[in-house]
């Protein structure tokens, strides 16, 4: 008897400790909040002023040799290289910890049914009657060794679990500093490559012209004085009063599938074999007239109509509960629905899906209709306004909004888990 309840005890203290683990070890992706101390409201102008001087004065006089063009270009196609690998093994890592923890769950499930079976109410009786309740032998047999089963395999099985988790949130940690640190320099390359812009001629998804990208900026600032923030205003608090909290992101699209994935990628444009760098997600459907909704709450920080790359595009500034904060573009749009200084939500319709060459003809960049959406780090035109920033800070989207794996795999709502 008193090895019968010591057995039973332990099962318990395994399944307590099941339940803290479920607790304790779940695995977060920890971005640290991007904040701007001490940075005004006319800092922001005076960037602005600077920005715009310093275009006016050296888009005429900036030539490097094609030697440095080349080898700027190495480097960077170097890092994008590294940041897309380390990227998808983030998302690889999210996937597996998420398939531990419904085994977990799963396991959990298991074990509180067959606890059922030899919960002892009355003693040694009460075991021995669901021990001798057997069918036949091997029933029997196997009645009497449900408690050492759990109690050795789960135990084994959880902590094997266990340890897998706290691998991987490890792993982790070391791909995002790695991930840093490779932004970091490729910011740097990028400040380069922004001169260059012309001689390049670099055909990307989502480039915006620096023209574009000093408009943008002037209405982001307009957005905050409308907001009521003044010359001395730390942009650190003004400016993200004015963005309401989010704590998901969605699909943009109602149904479709993804065409091009976060990374290196080759495609033929305008009759030309491209190689580039994908800085966010494609995705289509067979209906060619979608609506393209916001990802999350947000505020509309810029609008950009006929672009030559790109055609109509939108800006939609982030945060998130924890002070996170992120910028989401939506490209190779046929309409545009919002306005900037908007407030969206995730129901919000920010236009419709555009991209074909033969309808959009003013769009250079696109090889047939579908939506690019882009999603970076911090606040694009506020914490930062190259253009070329907001691409080294840009991520994976599939590390925030869930999409069926692979290309060409349908979705059919905006929330389902895939």
């Amino acid at each position: 008897m008193q090895k019968i309840q010591e057995k039973i005890k332990f099962i318990f203290k395994t399944l307590g400790y099941f339940m803290i683990m479920l607790v304790f070890v779940m695995p977060t992706f920890f971005i640290a909040p991007f904040k701007v101390k001490g940075k005004t409201l006319g800092d922001l102008k005076k960037e602005l002023e600077e920005y715009e001087n310093n275009y006016n004065q050296n888009q005429n006089n900036q030539n490097l040799t094609e030697s440095q063009i080349k080898e700027a270009q190495s480097k960077v196609a170097s890092i994008r290289s590294n940041i897309n690998t380390i990227s998808n093994q983030m998302v690889d890592l999210t996937n597996e910890i998420a398939d531990l923890e419904e085994q977990i769950i799963a396991k959990d499930e298991e074990i509180k049914k067959i606890l059922n079976f030899i919960q002892i109410a009355d003693g040694e009786s009460a075991y021995l009657e669901y021990a001798f309740g057997a069918a036949d032998f091997t029933d029997f047999i196997y009645r009497f060794a449900v408690a050492e089963q759990l109690s050795g395999y789960n135990k084994d099985l959880i902590e094997e679990f266990t340890n897998l988790i706290e691998q991987n949130k490890k792993k982790k940690v070391e791909l995002e500093e790695k991930k840093t640190s490779l932004q970091a320099e490729q910011v740097k390359l990028g400040e380069q490559l922004a001169l260059l812009q012309e001689q390049l001629d670099e055909l990307q998804d989502d480039m915006v012209s620096i023209e574009e990208a000093i408009k943008m900026q002037k209405e982001i600032i307009q957005i905050y004085l409308d907001r009521g923030c003044k010359e001395n205003d730390d942009i650190a608090t003004c400016g993200r009063e004015v963005l309401p909290v989010t704590t998901n992101f969605y699909r943009p699209l109602g149904s479709g599938y993804v065409t091009s994935n976060f990374g290196e990628r080759c495609y033929t444009l305008n009759g030309k074999y491209t190689c580039d760098f994908h800085y966010g997600i494609d995705m289509s459907n067979t209906n060619k007239t979608q609506k393209v909704y916001s990802i999350g709450t947000g505020l509309v920080a810029g609008v950009v109509y006929k672009s030559s790359c790109g055609g109509n595009k939108v800006y939609v500034q982030h945060k998130l509960s924890d002070g996170t904060t992120y910028t989401s573009s939506y490209v190779h749009l046929a309409s545009i629905n919002v306005s900037k200084g908007q407030v969206v939500t995730r129901d919000t319709v920010i236009g419709m899906m555009g991209g074909d060459p033969n309808v959009q003809t003013w769009d250079s960049c696109s090889t047939g209709a579908h939506l690019h959406t882009q999603i970076a780090y911090g606040l694009y035109l506020t914490d930062y306004t190259s253009y070329y920033t907001f691409q080294s800070k840009s991520i994976n989207p599939r590390l925030l909004i869930n999409f069926p794996s692979g290309t060409r795999n349908w979705f059919y709502d905006r929330i389902s888990k895939y």
